[in-house]
C-alpha cells in the first residue's frame, strides 16, 4: 500500500480552523492519499465545533508578542520535527510567519502558504505596511510556494516570491449542499438572534478596525432615520466588540442591532436574513459572501480588493465605495423595497458560486498540487 502524504494546515485561531477551511479539510480528508492534520490555538470553551481533520493545538497569539512568538515557533518546530509532515500549508499573517520559520528549521520538505489578502494594502498606515510588507518578505525567504485567494494581489505576491512559478492563484470557494445542509439545521436558533421586525440585515465579520463595522452601525442609523424598519445581527468576536457595543448605544440602534459574538449558526442567521453586508477595507475571497450567495441572498458591499472579484455590481448585489455610508444605505433601501429583485440577485448569486467558486473544485486542485510536489520534492 501507498504511503500517505502527511499534510499540516497551520492557522492561528481555532475559530479560523472551523470557519475559514474547514470544507478544504474535510474534501482533503476524502482523499485515501492524504494525512490531514490542522494546527492552530486551542478552542474557545464555548466552541461546540470540532476540527475537520486531526487536531494539534499550538499557543499562538494573533498580535505581535516577541517572546509568545518565540514559544510558538519553538513549539511548532518540535511538532514538524515529531510528525514529519511531507507538506506544511500555512493561512493568515501571524501563523503563516511563524510556521515559515519553524518549517524551515525542522526541515520540512515543501513549505506553502495561502493569502487570505495580503497583511499590507492600500491605503493602510504606512507604518504598518512597510512592517508588515518586510515580514512578508522576509518569511517568502523560507516558502517554496504560495497562493493568491484573489488575483488582483498575484502581481505582489510574485514579487515578494521572485518567479511566477513560485505562486498559484488559487481562488477561494464554499460547499453549497454543506451550507445549505448546515443552514436547515441552524435556521431555528438563528430567528431568536433578531431583536425585532423588519428588513432583516445580517454582517459577519471579525470586529477589528480592518472591517468597518461601525460603518454598518452608520448604515444603520440612515435606514432608521430613512423610516425603514430593520432588524440586524452582527456575528463575530474581536478586539473592537466592546467598543461597538458602546457606539451602537450612543446611536441609540440597541432596539435594532444585535452584536451575538462569536456563532454557532452564521448559516443559519444568513439564511433568516434579506439581506447580507460587509463593509471591509479589503479582503482575500470574504467567505461570508460567498455562503451569502450559496444560500441566495443579494449582497451589499463595499468595492474593494477580494470583494470585486467575487460580487458582479448590479447582478447578485452592489458594490459601493469604501466608507460611503450614504451610498450602501440607498441600496439597502432599493433592495428593501423591491422583493423580486432581492431574489433575482439570489438566484444569480448561487450561480456564481457554483461555477466559479465551488470549494470541492478547488479542494480537487490542491490535492493534485501536493501530489506532484511530493513526488517532486519529497520522493513520495
Amino acid at each position: 500500500m501507498k504511503r500517505q502524504m502527511k499534510i499540516a494546515h497551520v492557522i492561528t485561531i481555532y475559530h479560523s480552523v472551523i470557519t475559514i477551511i474547514d470544507s478544504k479539510l474535510r474534501a482533503l480528508n476524502s482523499f485515501d492519499d492524504l494525512n490531514v492534520s490542522v494546527i492552530s490555538s486551542p478552542p474557545a470553551d464555548n466552541c461546540g465545533k470540532s476540527a475537520a481533520a486531526k487536531f494539534i493545538p499550538i499557543s499562538m497569539s494573533r498580535s505581535i508578542k516577541p517572546w509568545s512568538d518565540f514559544i510558538s515557533i519553538v513549539q511548532l518546530w518540535r511538532v514538524f520535527r515529531r510528525e514529519k509532515f511531507d507538506i506544511v500549508h500555512s493561512h493568515t499573517a501571524k501563523a503563516g510567519f511563524l510556521t515559515a520559520v519553524a518549517a524551515k528549521m525542522a526541515g520540512v520538505p515543501f513549505v506553502c502558504h495561502t493569502y487570505h489578502g495580503l497583511p499590507f494594502f492600500s491605503g493602510q498606515n504606512k507604518r504598518a505596511y512597510r512592517a508588515y510588507r518586510l515580514l512578508e518578505r522576509i518569511a517568502s525567504l523560507f516558502r517554496n510556494h504560495v497562493f493568491t485567494q484573489n488575483r488582483a494581489e498575484r502581481a505582489k505576491c510574485v514579487r515578494l516570491m521572485g518567479s511566477e512559478n513560485k505562486v498559484t492563484y488559487e481562488g477561494n470557494g464554499v460547499d453549497i449542499e454543506g451550507v445549505r445542509e448546515s443552514a436547515d439545521q441552524q435556521l431555528p436558533l438563528a430567528g431568536k438572534d433578531f431583536p425585532g421586525g423588519g428588513l432583516k440585515l445580517v454582517l459577519l465579520s471579525r470586529l477589528e478596525a480592518v472591517k468597518r463595522v461601525d460603518d454598518f452601525i452608520k448604515v444603520v442609523d440612515k435606514l432608521r432615520r430613512g423610516g425603514l424598519e430593520v432588524s440586524c445581527v452582527i456575528a463575530g468576536a474581536g478586539p473592537l466588540e466592546e467598543q461597538l457595543r458602546s457606539y451602537i448605544g450612543q446611536m441609540q440602534l440597541s432596539d435594532c442591532v444585535n452584536i451575538v459574538g462569536f456563532s454557532d449558526h452564521p448559516h443559519g442567521l444568513i439564511a433568516a436574513s434579506d439581506i447580507v453586508l460587509l463593509c471591509s477595507e479589503k479582503e482575500g475571497i470574504p467567505r461570508a459572501i460567498m455562503e451569502a450567495m450559496a444560500l441566495q441572498k443579494p449582497v451589499v458591499a463595499t468595492d474593494v480588493s477580494g470583494t470585486k472579484e467575487l460580487v458582479v455590481d448590479g447582478q447578485m448585489g452592489f458594490l459601493v465605495p469604501l466608507g460611503d455610508t450614504e451610498a450602501m444605505a440607498e441600496k439597502v433601501a432599493l433592495l428593501a423595497g423591491d422583493p423580486s429583485l432581492r431574489k433575482k440577485m439570489g438566484a444569480r448569486g448561487l450561480g456564481r458560486i457554483n461555477t466559479k467558486f465551488n470549494d470541492i473544485a478547488i479542494t480537487e486542485m490542491l490535492h493534485e498540487f501536493y501530489v506532484a510536489r511530493a513526488n517532486c520534492v519529497c520522493g513520495a
